[in-house]
């Protein structure tokens, strides 16, 4: 087993060798040879057990080049995407289309869905490995009818999208002997499985990875298949790079990074990452790649290094930051006239010594020090050459600038690195010296993670090539409750409401669960099923002290379901909300309301939330009777705002709420620009999805597409690339259907 090293290549190199054009006279499995497609449906391949205990048909389609007289033709074999847990066969109908029009023989084929429960990296892995044994048995199937639908054997490739291209993955780096050893292999049996064809080989040549990811690029072997990677730089439901993906809420290696392990390793890989591109997208650019990838790897199985002419290097000039890396990639003219990515075996790459190293596989390392010279590439006695300035950055700031942390919580301090050009850098923080002038009150390590060891004040000093730039942390640690306000007094206070008749806020002496008074609020409002919201404020900057996990609130209610929130603003000017957890429904007596403040709702903001926090004001979304001009008035009292730390608290726990039914709510705000926030409550396991609609009734986002535990939720819109307008957000959970309106002001 290889150990994975994520030191490398900072700067990936993209292929540029995508094009839209389209004809019907070309080379033959690179360019649209042929007009027309046979398709045969529902050819079954195999079965086996499904994680619902059922037995499993499993079925293909076949797309064959119509009037081909070529004998023996390169297979391509298409998975399609959806979560492990759903999606069809026919999702990859247009790209077997494609690849039979360029002359190959292609299919998409079924695997098992389903991810058991509770989903957890073993659930997941164990799902991969059924799509991987299917898969296999695909392969094998193919091998087996060969003759009957003319395939060379020898050249059988793998597409997948998305969750497809993950069992791609793993189709091809996945070996017996690294199958984690909690996957329940008594039940579903080996990597091979047990499927269908049995007897035949189940090796390809081959794979293309769109918008997928590995569970662990340590399975990743030198001298494994090769592979090309098409994946966006924004996507966070497959992180592109490394990280928790939002749909499966695991850690996943994405197309990045699996290029990175496959250039360290030896394999042949090309890459094209897109930095405005999402999950999916860019289909046409990805069937020329897909196209141009596999001709690539068919010529340079039978070429010899004179097979080529006209060599050049990917860049002919080059300004890096010198703490970045690059990857060079070589081509040249195969004798048809295409251009191809060689192979590091066949070139050898050179450097001026003073500018840094370049490694066999092309990737350039600038040295210690801003400089220039020249990259060298030498192939077929014939030389190409790069120029190449290496530059250093001009300023770094550290952030934030002030914050707050307690004696459990780690503080992760970052700095951010610009040059000359004002361009901001991702240079590690491990780079910087890092030094706590008051080391008794806290100290940092070579990461920016700081640990508090007394209630105290220190400064924090990065430096780096002679420049240095400093950060305040006060160390705040308080235990159980501390009053924040008891509301005995409106001075300070400031009060607004929205879609409201009326609104009053006084003090009341006669209900109470602290102290000698409460806030008396008193509302009227009129229903309109256009109307998002009927909103009540309570403004009131409160610097919040240190780290707490909660904010308690004692509430009583005329026992409608109104909503409780809290806006914050952070030491970065961010602003966030936090949702209580259950309704303001109790009209018997206060009711101790609990706020957690961990997992804030970034409102507002470009960076993390960073301590301290200052409490902005109390918002409360009243609950009228859903009934087109019924007026509904009310009162609400609330007490004794204050706040929870970390340690025993005797007077109360927070109560979760329990969803009895369905339910979306108005979104909030709105109208807004450019983002908003949609609540829904989910009173079982069930699929959710959750699809923004134009007015023509056209899907044009699609925020939630998975399985739900019971429970509140909300994700946030963000409206940025559309046009202002009345649109439709539509919840389907099971069979229950709701749709509302939001409206996108700009």
């Amino acid at each position: 087993m290889k150990s994975f090293h994520s030191n490398s290549v900072i700067a990936l190199a993209i292929v540029f060798l995508i094009s839209t054009q389209v004809t019907y006279a070309g080379t033959r499995y690179k360019d649209l040879v042929f007009p027309s497609v046979t398709v045969t449906s529902s050819i079954q391949f195999g079965s086996n057990l499904n994680v619902d205990g059922s037995n499993a048909p499993l079925l293909l389609d076949l797309y064959q080049p119509t009037n081909d007289t070529l004998k023996l033709r390169p297979l391509v074999i298409c998975i399609h995407g959806g979560s492990l847990i759903a999606g069809s066969r026919g999702d990859m109908g247009a790209f077997c289309t494609d690849f039979a029009k360029r002359g190959y023989v292609s299919a998409t084929i079924e695997y098992r869905l389903g991810i058991e429960s509770p989903k957890n990296v073993r659930t997941i892995e164990e799902a991969l490995l059924l799509g991987v044994q299917d898969t296999k048995a695909a392969v094998r199937f193919f091998r087996s009818k060969a003759a009957q639908y003319g395939i060379d054997t020898s050249q059988i490739y793998i597409e997948g999208s998305s969750a497809g291209s993950m069992v791609a993955v793993h189709y091809a780096y996945w070996d017996q002997n690294e199958l984690p050893t909690d996957i329940n292999q008594a039940k579903w049996g080996d990597i091979e499985g047990t499927s269908g064809n049995p007897g035949f080989s189940s090796a390809i040549k081959g794979i293309i990875n769109y918008c997928g990811a590995i569970m662990n690029p340590a399975w990743i072997n030198a001298d494994e298949v090769p592979v090309a990677n098409f994946h966006g730089l924004l996507d966070t439901i497959v992180p592109p790079d490394s990280g928790v993906s939002t749909d499966f809420t695991v850690k996943m290696y994405g197309g990045v990074a699996i290029s990175r392990a496959a250039t360290q390793l030896g394999i042949y890989n090309q890459g094209a990452f897109f930095p405005l591109m999402g999950h999916g997208g860019n289909e046409d650019s990805l069937r020329v790649f897909s196209s141009n990838f596999l001709y690539s790897l068919m010529v340079l199985s039978s070429a010899s290094p004179q097979d080529f002419t006209l060599m050049e290097l990917s860049a002919k000039t080059l300004k890096l930051f010198r703490y970045d890396s690059y990857m060079f990639l070589t081509s040249a003219l195969d004798r048809s006239g295409n251009r191809i990515i060689l192979p590091r075996s066949m070139i050898q790459y050179s450097c001026t010594p003073r500018i840094g190293s370049i490694a066999s596989s092309g990737i350039f390392s600038p040295s210690d020090h801003p400089d220039s010279g020249y990259v060298y590439v030498k192939f077929n006695n014939r030389t190409d050459s790069c120029f190449v300035k290496t530059y250093d950055f001009k300023y770094f700031l550290i952030r934030p600038k002030v914050a707050v942390t307690d004696l459990a919580t780690t503080l992760k301090l970052s700095i951010d690195t610009y040059d000359a050009a004002l361009v901001k850098h991702d240079l590690a923080i491990t780079k910087f010296k890092l030094i706590s002038t008051s080391p008794s009150v806290g100290t940092i390590d070579s990461t920016g993670a700081f640990t508090g060891k007394k209630n105290g004040t220190t400064s924090i000093v990065a430096s780096c090539n002679g420049y240095s730039d400093t950060s305040v942390v006060r160390v705040e640690s308080a235990s159980g409750l501390v009053s924040l306000d008891p509301l005995e007094s409106l001075s300070g206070w400031r009060v607004e409401g929205t879609n409201l008749d009326s609104l009053s806020v006084t003090l009341a002496t006669d209900q109470k669960s602290a102290g000698t008074a409460s806030f008396r609020i008193d509302y009227k409002l009129t229903y309109d099923p256009l109307i998002p919201s009927y909103m009540v404020y309570l403004y009131k900057d409160m610097l919040v002290y240190g780290v707490p996990d909660s904010i308690y609130l004692d509430v009583k209610s005329d026992g409608r379901r109104h909503r409780l929130y809290y806006s914050f603003s952070d030491a970065n000017s961010g602003t966030f909300r936090a949702l209580a957890k259950k309704y303001l429904n109790n009209s018997v007596a206060f009711d101790v309301v609990n706020t957690p403040m961990t997992g804030l709702t970034l409102m507002a903001g470009i960076y993390d939330m960073s301590y301290p926090l200052t409490l902005k004001r109390i918002e409360i979304q009243l609950a009228g009777d859903i009934v087109q001009g019924q007026s509904t008035s009310g009162t609400i009292y609330v007490d004794n705002l204050r706040l929870k730390y970390p340690g025993t608290v005797s007077d109360v726990e927070k109560t979760p709420l329990s969803p009895t039914l369905f339910k979306l709510e108005q979104n909030y705000p709105n109208p807004f620009n450019p983002s908003t926030t949609i609540q829904y409550e989910v009173p079982s396991h069930t699929h959710v999805v959750l699809t923004i609609y134009n007015i023509l009734g056209q899907s044009v986002a699609e925020l939630v597409n998975a399985e739900k535990d019971a429970g509140h939720y909300e994700t946030r819109f963000d409206a940025s690339g559309f046009a202002s307008g009345v649109y439709l957000y539509r919840l389907q959970a099971g069979s229950f259907v709701q749709t509302r309106k939001l409206v996108v002001l700009k």
